[in-house]
């Protein structure tokens, strides 16, 4: 759990940046700030499921899988599930879960807050305000934040193409009908508006710019507790999602390709849980169901020639609907063992209606794609004494493709990626074992993990000409993942604590015959450090020390061809690197209530990478003012 005072101390430019630091987490960017992707033991973000609330953001028309559309201070606290979690929280769930909290009401009847920041890496700026507060029964909450980062900067120069600017504002109110009954509804609207580019020198010219991604969201939630002596708590949602997205991708490759996306993209969702209290037995059921919407259109225009114009229009109207219901018990078998044990069944249903024109054949056609599955978990807990348990679990995952993978056909960096409707749900079977021991001077947590994956929905090379490249999406991967989590600290110095976190993993690629370990994941990350606390004069004062480290990742080329002389088996190597830090932070005031917080990131200016796109940021600096009233 990320907790609201992590977020409040950090100089993250969004929510990927706040979970870099946890075991086993990968953020992914596209060549750009603004927007990230969250990869949890290697599983990339399209099988890496995010919620706001507890509530699903789709992404149905992305080569990247779905963003984090939310501002860091509209957050409480970010919940990381890693592993399978698809018995609770459905399809996409395989590499596990991110849910994020938002902020709710106060204690006093008027409550506020106040942030701002800057970042050198960007000459970036962000501010945030909200009021807050319950007064009779009501519970309010307003929100509003900014954010405006030009161009990144790192050891080598400026990165062309990566600015970005952010807006937005959130509405929470809720009436305690009694101690036990609540109703209440937010409303949340997110604007980014940013820019992706690329700093390898095979393109003439390459940028994606996206001057709009909005993220509109209505909800009302009602919630009863301890209705019973067997139902413990009943919780009924409701919400509507909308995201819209305007897309311009441009290449210059030995020809001119520009590619004109307006995305609109309708999420409806219904949920009904309840928690039941059988005896020593505690049971969650429940049933959700969701329905999205895609709008798409898509002009492209390619120039082989400055004479010479090739236009095409393609339009989708396409939706996906899932029915699931679900229920998860933990029940004791002895005095210090308890186990959980679940299943969730999920029913899919997708189809789509296509127009083509501007070509010299003009192509429609209507398809759809169905599937019923469910999947299973197996966990127990042995607290072996106050301070240590031991943990070990089972579980499946369950991925159903995309309205993209399905119908739409897509084109990106000068390659073009053709839907399959024929494809398979993904499936993958899960095995972690685990400890946690915590006293006063030591604490650790670790876990060794193995999953397999089949049925991986991949990209396959099916033409190559001048014009460039075609893909298709086809079952056509395997993945086979295992390693080992650790964060570990010790309070045995006054004020100081030295810590740790980090992973070792391996993965295993399988694809079209051709086995690879060479998987674009790196074998370690890792961050070590020390922390220290105290009061000096009535001032709480903070500090930390630390260094992160990554080994070197290469990822195999599957379009290799050993007769082609100018093929080559790998499509990236990235080196390994350390980069060494210094944050410090004062809390002043009445219950700490206002706060300085600065940090110096990459002190000996490395050049390195986490991703093929761009160069990370060069030596910065970040500053953080929070006052709360």
């Amino acid at each position: 759990v990320i907790t609201s005072k992590d977020i409040e101390k950090s100089g993250a430019k969004t929510v990927g940046d706040l979970l870099s630091d946890i075991p086993g987490v990968e953020i992914k960017n596209d060549g750009g700030q603004g927007i990230d992707r969250v990869k949890i033991r290697g599983e990339d973000a399209f099988r890496t499921l995010v919620m706001i609330d507890g509530q699903k953001v789709a992404e149905h028309k992305s080569m990247s899988g779905a963003p984090i559309l939310i501002d860091p201070s509209m957050i409480e606290r970010i919940e990381v599930i890693k592993g399978p979690a698809s018995v609770l929280y459905g399809s996409d769930a395989i590499g596990g879960a991110i849910n994020i909290i938002t902020k709710k009401g106060g204690t006093r009847p008027v409550q506020g807050e106040i942030s701002a920041g800057m970042d050198t890496s960007a000459s970036g700026k962000n501010v945030s305000a909200g009021i807050y507060g319950t007064v009779n029964g009501w519970e309010y909450r307003l929100n509003a934040a900014t954010e405006s980062y030009d161009n990144l900067e790192t050891p080598i120069g400026e990165v062309p193409y990566t600015e970005f600017d952010s807006r937005s504002a959130s509405l929470y109110l809720a009436y305690n009908i009694n101690e036990n009954m609540k109703v209440g509804g937010t409303i949340d609207y997110y604007n980014l508006d940013f820019m992706s580019g690329t700093q390898d020198g095979s393109y003439d010219e390459f940028f994606v710019a996206v001057p709009k991604w909005d993220r509109t969201k209505g909800a009302l939630f009602f919630e009863m507790n301890n209705v019973n002596d067997y139902l413990a708590r009943l919780r009924l949602d409701v919400f509507h999602q909308r995201s819209n997205k305007d897309m311009h991708n441009h290449v210059i490759q030995a020809i001119t390709m520009d590619s004109y996306a307006d995305n609109q993209l309708d999420q409806t969702g219904f949920s009904a849980q309840s928690d039941w209290q059988l005896g020593d037995h505690y049971l969650i059921a429940g049933y959700e169901f969701s329905y999205d919407s895609l709008d798409a259109e898509t002009n492209s225009i390619l120039s082989p020639m400055p004479s010479m114009k090739i236009k095409s229009n393609s339009v989708w109207d396409a939706n996906q609907q899932q029915h699931s219901v679900y229920a998860s018990m933990e029940s004791p078998v002895l005095a210090d063992v308890s186990l959980t044990y679940g299943v969730r069944y999920t029913w899919v249903q997708s189809e789509a209606d296509y127009e083509k024109s501007g070509t010299s054949t003009a192509t429609s056609w209507s398809r759809d794609s169905s599937d019923g599955h469910a999947v299973f978990n197996l966990g127990a807990v042995w607290r072996a004494a106050e301070d240590i348990s031991l943990r070990a679990s089972w579980a499946q995952g369950y991925r159903f493709p995309i309205i993209q993978e399905l119908f739409v056909d897509s084109t990106m960096g000068g390659a073009t990626t053709l839907s399959n409707p024929d494809l398979k749900p993904e499936t993958s079977d899960n095995f972690e074992i685990g400890l946690r021991w915590s006293n006063a001077a030591f604490s650790v947590d670790s876990a060794i993990f193995y999953s397999k994956a089949d049925d991986y929905i991949d990209s396959l090379l099916t033409a190559q000409t001048p014009m460039g490249k075609t893909y298709r999406y086809t079952n056509v991967s395997e993945a086979t993942t295992y390693g080992l989590e650790t964060s570990l600290s010790f309070n045995v110095f006054e004020n100081f604590e030295p810590y740790t976190t980090f992973t070792l993993m391996r993965r295993k690629f399988e694809q079209n015959g051709v086995s690879t370990y060479d998987s674009g994941t790196p074998e370690m990350t890792a961050r070590y450090g020390v922390r220290w606390n105290g009061v000096v004069e009535g001032l709480n004062l903070r500090a930390d020390a630390f260094a992160i480290s990554r080994s070197e990742s290469v990822q195999h080329n599957f379009d290799y061809d050993p007769t082609d002389a100018t093929s080559e088996k790998k499509s990236f190597r990235l080196g390994g690197a350390t980069t060494f830090n210094l944050t410090a932070g004062v809390s002043f005031g009445k219950d700490s209530a206002h706060s300085i917080d600065i940090g110096l990131y990459n002190i000996t200016d490395k050049l390195y990478q986490t991703s093929d796109a761009i160069y990370e940021a060069g030596r910065y600096f970040t500053v953080k003012w929070n006052s709360k009233f």
